[in-house]
């Protein structure tokens, strides 16, 4: 059996959507998914209705749940190769829609799990992209939110926990920082209260980035928009369903303001005289099926 020592067993594969083995792969790689939701107990009892599932998650206090053992498939990637050659964690959000915060604690324990599984599986360095993945470089998904940007503070931590070194730790004053990485504190060649000065430094150094008082990379950014539609709740208490249909077991809810982007080939289902689109964590009605934007529609497409 393979479950980390820094983890508890928790619903542990009390579900059936995982695969027994890993189909003779090596796991070689990490993949990093957000839960969706601030409620850390939740999980994994939804995956008994939806066929997803993780090998571990970690909540706002730093707490490290197993939930599948190592040695078998976990249903978190959304791709069959990714999945059996991959470790799949949640991380638990401190805030809900649509900033989908994480706690700064939950980071830190993940960087701590990364390590592990990083060390007992001979994976070496962690290098984001190549190793250690963000759910969305697999599936056309918004997560893992606010994490997808903290990647590489993962990365660091956890190779410095490997090396024997100290740990990266978060800034205390509200500074722009200009580095090459966030774990980077060496490469960093200025700090900055006006973020625009911040970006003139990083601009003027090939392959530098502003990091936020947070450590949330804040320049560049992706402008690039063209190939995504933006989806936009309307109501409050708009149920999530794990599948397009009433008849799903709803798994969550948004209320107004929501957002999230999916790819502008997405299509849309047609069921039960509804429109459904896909959401981070399951299915949403859109409005009703009338071939047209209503102002009664409970989600905004643009």
């Amino acid at each position: 059996m393979g479950i980390s020592n820094l983890a508890t067993k928790y619903g542990f594969q009390s579900f059936s959507h995982y695969s027994s083995g890993r189909s003779g792969a090596k796991v070689d790689k990490i993949v990093i998914h957000h839960m969706a939701t601030t409620n850390y107990d939740i999980v994994p009892e939804i995956w008994k209705t939806r066929e997803a599932s993780a090998h571990y998650g970690i909540g706002k206090n730093g707490e490290i749940r197993s939930y599948v053992d190592e040695e078998n498939t976990a249903w978190h990637a959304g791709n069959w190769n990714a999945n059996i050659s991959s470790i799949g964690i949640e991380h638990c959000n401190s805030t809900g829609a649509p900033n989908w915060g994480i706690n700064q604690v939950t980071i830190d324990a993940s960087a701590k799990l990364c390590a592990d599984i990083a060390k007992r599986y001979g994976l070496g360095k962690l290098v984001v992209n190549k190793n250690i993945f963000p759910h969305s470089h697999f599936s056309a998904t918004s997560c893992p939110g606010q994490l997808l940007g903290k990647l590489q503070e993962i990365a660091d931590k956890a190779n410095a926990i490997n090396n024997g070194s100290s740990v990266p730790s978060a800034p205390t004053s509200g500074l722009y920082r200009v580095r090459k990485s966030w774990g980077d504190a060496k490469s960093q060649v200025g700090a900055y209260k006006d973020l625009n000065n911040a970006k003139r430094a990083a601009d003027s150094h090939s392959g530098y980035k502003v990091y936020d008082p947070n450590g949330n990379q804040v320049h560049p950014t992706s402008s690039s928009t063209s190939n995504v539609k933006t989806l936009v709740v309307q109501v409050n208490g708009l149920n999530v369903r794990n599948k397009p249909s009433l008849s799903g077991a709803v798994v969550g809810s948004y209320n107004k303001g929501a957002t999230w982007t999916l790819p502008k080939t997405e299509k849309h289902t047609i069921a039960d005289g509804w429109v459904w689109a896909r959401c981070p964590i399951g299915y949403c009605a859109v409005g009703k099926n009338t071939g047209k934007t209503e102002t009664s529609d409970y989600i905004l497409i643009s």
